[in-house]
C-alpha cells in the first residue's frame, strides 16, 4: 500500500485513481481530486507540511 501526499490515505497502486510521476518519484490518490490537487502545487504535498484533507474522499 502506499499514501495519497494528498489526503494521507492508504492506496493500493493497482486500483489508484491516479498517479503522477515527479522528481522521479512515483505517488498514487485515490481519486482525481487529489490528483489534480498534487499536479497543482506539488512541494505542498511532498513537504508534508499539507495537514490530511479528506475533502476528496469523506475519509474512508
Amino acid at each position: 500500500m502506499m499514501i495519497d501526499p494528498v489526503c494521507k490515505m492508504k492506496v493500493d497502486p493497482d486500483k489508484a485513481a491516479a498517479k503522477e510521476v515527479h522528481a522521479g518519484q512515483i505517488y498514487y490518490f485515490c481519486s482525481e481530486i487529489c490528483h489534480k490537487s498534487f499536479v497543482a502545487e506539488p512541494e505542498k504535498y511532498i513537504s508534508g507540511g499539507a495537514p490530511a484533507d479528506h475533502a476528496c474522499c469523506g475519509g474512508h
